[in-house]
């Protein structure tokens, strides 16, 4: 899918997050050419093809002038959307919604078996009636022979299919999740205590990784560079006595609407921020400030929903590109979402009161700290 010319497309209404940056961000990190926008204002989005069908006319016009492959839509998409419209612009265009191209920037970047079979499994659930409605229609059509035996329309053999496909990789992922809930035990019983990095997509997170584990783990690659977690040994002395060390885990980042049947395959790295003793909530500082609010409130929503109960600390992160002038109006909106006093100004990536934050944490798992 490298290099093919796509075309970004948003129904904007009243009220409604823009989202035609960040797909552009995301689709370029997916390897995606984007060569052109097309935004719409309207009242309310069309239930035939998300925008009007004079502006799918006109995108059409667009697609064959500038020999466009992709067009990918801001907003989530149904599958009787996505029938219409490739109906109107034909089946050599590609069209994709954010949720799917966020599932293929997943696919991309899985390393492991685990995050694999997780995106697999999003992937199966979220096009499941897409496909189960694209086969109807054939059957509807006449085709009416399944493997079952005479009589059954197809679509009934393709959901047979894909629910034991989808019953089987949640058994792997039940498995591998009972292996690595007894390594968190492990860790847990070997009396280390465990850090875990938490954060909007690209707040950098993997950056102060790298430089408190010593790694060289890849940054940089835009949104979801980090897809599995990643845990590493680190102390906050020279002599990395048990008493001074903890876990650090690098996890997935935060994304704002990301859909239940998405989030849900990520089961495991949410688990591994709940299960920890303190996380460090990165907030990128060098985000414009309507943008660092969506991100903020995104932060809280998944915060309080998957990981309530667990302490944390704010790490205002990238500050060595910003203003202290915009860093002071970070730090309002900062404690107008979390309420929180303390919040430590760093920057993973000169690593500016680093050394602080790692005082910090310290305190923070002092054993009285814990008992409190």
């Amino acid at each position: 899918m490298q290099d093919l010319k796509t075309l970004l497309v948003e129904c904007r209404i009243p009220q409604s997050t823009p989202r035609i940056d960040e797909v552009n961000d995301i689709a370029k990190a997916a390897d995606y050419n984007v060569v052109g926008q097309v935004i719409q204002n309207r009242k309310t989005v069309d239930p035939a093809y998300c925008v009007g069908e004079g502006k799918l006319d006109e995108i059409r016009k667009t697609i064959e002038k500038d020999s466009i492959e992709a067009v990918i839509f801001t907003r989530q998409l149904s599958a009787g959307q996505i029938f219409r419209i490739k109906k109107k612009l034909g089946d050599r265009v590609r069209i994709l919604d954010r949720n799917l191209l966020i599932l293929e920037i997943f696919e991309k970047r899985s390393a492991t078996k685990e995050t694999m079979l997780q995106v697999t499994l999003a992937r199966l659930r979220y096009t499941f009636s897409w496909g189960r409605e694209s086969v109807r229609m054939r059957g509807i059509a006449g085709e009416q022979t399944g493997p079952s035996g005479p009589g059954e329309y197809p679509y009934e053999a393709y959901e047979a299919m894909s629910r034991k496909r989808i019953s089987k990789i949640e058994g792997q992922l039940r498995d591998i999740r009972s292996r690595k809930a007894h390594l968190r035990e492990h860790r847990g019983k070997s009396g280390f205590r465990i850090v875990a990095m938490a954060g909007y997509t690209q707040s950098g997170k993997t950056t102060l990784f790298n430089r408190l584990a010593s790694e060289s783990k890849e940054v940089g690659l835009g949104p979801f560079t980090t897809l599995s977690t990643f845990a590493r040994k680190v102390s906050t002395s020279s002599d990395m006595k048990s008493s001074d060390s903890f876990i650090i885990i690098d996890s997935i980042g935060f994304i704002e609407d990301l859909n239940p049947l998405l989030l849900n395959a990520f089961h495991t790295t949410l688990s591994e921020l709940s299960n920890s003793d303190l996380i460090l909530l990165f907030v990128d500082s060098s985000d414009e400030i309507l943008t660092l609010k969506r991100k903020l409130l995104a932060s809280r929503k998944i915060m309080d929903k998957e990981i309530s109960g667990v302490p944390f600390l704010i790490c205002i992160n990238k500050v060595d590109v910003v203003t202290r002038e915009h860093l002071d109006k970070v730090l309002e909106e900062t404690r107008k979402v979390f309420d929180v006093e303390e919040i430590l100004e760093i920057s993973s990536k000169t690593g500016v009161n680093v050394p602080d934050l790692l005082c910090r944490i310290s305190e923070r798992l002092a054993p009285a700290a814990m008992t409190v």
